[in-house]
């Protein structure tokens, strides 16, 4: 198959798994669960310079439902929770301490995913879904402009080539269509599962052995 072809098939690949990404990305920032990516849009500054979450802490999932997260430098806490606050005001936050030997104290801040009332519910299935009628609109527009800039020159090649060329661009773009309706169902599922968490009335609360740390003013911070 000619090169250029090939090469606009690649580029064409690209395209559609850059706009699933970013529909994972956005699906991900809905957290019914703690999705280990819901942290990384946080941008945490420290003396007027700005840091990736990744740079300044580290997060552990305890259990599906909350981030136990140390930082790295117990300096930037505050900056943490207000970073982590201005993308994700739902969380529900809280500052503890774990003990060690020697009488060694450690500061962690504990986010709980928020439950899934009714009203969550269906605002996260209505925005979920409003999402991938994006990412689709998307992937059909990347679709559809690739043949037509490929047009004239799927004309000037063998039409074998030409044949196979069409084809790998119609199997990429329903592929990509076929995994953004796995990702929103996926999701979907995800939240169902946590409004009939709700129902049973299980709360998201963790049970731990650390303690509440009566020196940190969260309210203050967020």
């Amino acid at each position: 198959m000619d090169n250029y072809i090939l090469a606009e098939i690649n580029e064409f690949s690209q395209r559609e798994n850059g706009y699933l990404a970013l529909f994972c990305v956005r699906l991900g920032n809905f957290c019914v669960k703690a999705d280990p990516q819901a942290m990384l849009p946080a941008t945490i500054r420290l003396e007027s310079a700005e840091y990736n979450f990744e740079d300044v802490a580290e997060a552990t999932r305890p259990n599906d439902y909350t981030f136990d997260v140390t930082p790295k430098n117990e300096n930037s806490l505050k900056a943490i929770i207000q970073g982590v606050a201005e993308v994700h005001p739902e969380f529900k936050v809280s500052v503890k301490i774990k003990e060690y030997d020697g009488g060694i104290k450690e500061r962690h801040i504990i986010y709980t995913m928020p439950e899934v009332n009714k009203e969550r519910r269906d605002l996260l299935n209505d925005t979920c879904k409003t999402f991938h009628k994006e990412c689709v609109a998307k992937l059909e527009w990347a679709y559809d402009k690739r043949l037509a800039d490929t047009a004239q020159l799927l004309t000037r090649i063998p039409i074998q080539d030409a044949d196979n060329a069409r084809k790998v661009f119609e199997k990429t773009y329903n592929d990509a269509k076929e995994n953004a309706e796995k990702l929103l169902n996926a999701k979907l599922q995800e939240i169902e599962e946590g409004y009939q968490r709700y129902l049973a009335g299980k709360d998201n609360t963790w049970e731990n052995s650390y303690k509440d740390d009566t020196e940190v003013d969260v309210s203050s911070l967020i």
